[in-house]
């Protein structure tokens, strides 16, 4: 009875001591390269393609929950990282096969593996300060 309680009391202890995960890996996350869209206007201002914008936000809790942006080289295309609750709410970005347009599932696809198809678009690109962290 002593040892059970004994252990108990050890594994009690080291409970605590559990690590929490990366917050970056979180949700459903994809990384891309898109063009950006937009007219400029206060209603569509000029953004990735598939990041919301004011009045095209998703309601809380649907679509894309989160996402961060930065401009290629060249200026032309954005790297986004789209956060979603559920992997559906992606679906149409992961389906989007047009020319210039490269998407990776994070946690599918390797980190080397993403960095390496975009550091030649964007030279600094590092995915440890890039993303949202929620």
């Amino acid at each position: 009875m002593h040892r059970l309680a004994a252990a108990l009391l050890i594994f009690s202890a080291a409970l605590p001591a559990q690590h929490r995960s990366d917050p970056r890996y979180s949700y459903h996350r994809v990384i891309a390269v898109v063009p950006f869209t937009g007219s400029g206007t206060p209603a569509d201002p000029i953004r990735a393609k598939y990041a919301p914008a004011g009045q095209n936000a998703a309601a809380p809790g649907t679509g894309i929950i989160a996402f961060a942006m930065e401009p290629t080289d060249d200026g032309k295309y954005a790297v986004v990282e789209l956060v979603a609750l559920d992997r559906a709410a992606l679906a149409q970005i992961l389906a989007d096969h047009s020319p210039g347009v490269l998407v990776f599932e994070k946690g599918v696809v390797s980190n080397a593996s993403i960095e390496a198809a975009i550091k030649p678009l964007r030279r600094d690109f590092s995915l440890r300060t890039f993303g949202v962290v929620m």
